[in-house]
């Protein structure tokens, strides 16, 4: 678990950033973190050190954030953010109503390009995950978002579908999908090129759900 500051640290007031400046600055701060999150590890890395790397002062961070805790959740939201982005960008030159082979492997290469804009920090909350039930409540709303996505894809190919239950089978596409990007980009026990794994990835789903 990640503790909020201590009783004895002054409170400030937690304000949105409205000027272009104000947003700059709490850029600066997330970005910051990002970069020592991810050489000394999150518990390792304390707001004093943040604000240093970022060029601003302490009371600039407790302006925009509660403690480091506060700092974490929103840089996760805002990180899952860009990760769900990134897989479900150009969705609109896919072949939706008539879902092809390609176009699963274009979403799947499209995953495994999401788990590099941080690896570091995905995995570190990623762990984090399975012991603070605020990161447990973050990853679990992005799953379910995930999820939905999936779902929303079988949906408009139901008509060729080959299994009954939609909901279900977007559980067992996704999760089949993330264990293979985690194993591949985090553990890398097998050393085998990621086109391979998509590629086998779709034929896999496709075979699973769509083909007749």
């Amino acid at each position: 678990m990640i503790t909020p500051r201590g009783k004895g640290e002054k409170m400030t007031i937690v304000r949105a950033p409205q000027q272009k400046r104000s947003i700059r600055t709490k850029t600066q701060i997330m970005k910051a973190a990002f970069r020592l999150f991810a050489r000394k590890g999150i518990h390792g890395t304390n707001s004093k050190e943040i604000v240093k790397a970022a060029g601003v002062s302490i009371g600039s961070f407790y302006s925009y954030f509660k403690d480091k805790k506060a700092l974490l959740l929103e840089m996760l939201e805002d990180y899952l953010n860009r990760h769900y982005s990134m897989i479900w960008q150009h969705l609109d030159h896919l072949s939706i109503h008539q879902l092809r082979k390609e176009d699963i492997q274009a979403i799947l290469t499209n995953v495994f390009q999401a788990y590099d804009i941080s690896p570091e920090f995905h995995r570190q909350t990623h762990a984090l995950r399975y012991s603070d039930p605020d990161i447990h409540r973050i990853y679990d709303k992005e799953r379910e978002r995930e999820v939905a996505q999936v779902g929303y894809l079988l949906e408009n190919n139901k008509n060729r579908l080959r299994i009954r239950d939609i909901t279900a089978a977007a559980v067992v596409i996704h999760n089949a999908v993330e264990n293979v990007a985690h194993t591949a980009k985090f553990i890398g026990s097998h050393k085998i090129d990621e086109a391979r794994l998509i590629n086998e990835l779709a034929d896999m789903i496709y075979y699973f759900v769509l083909a007749e």
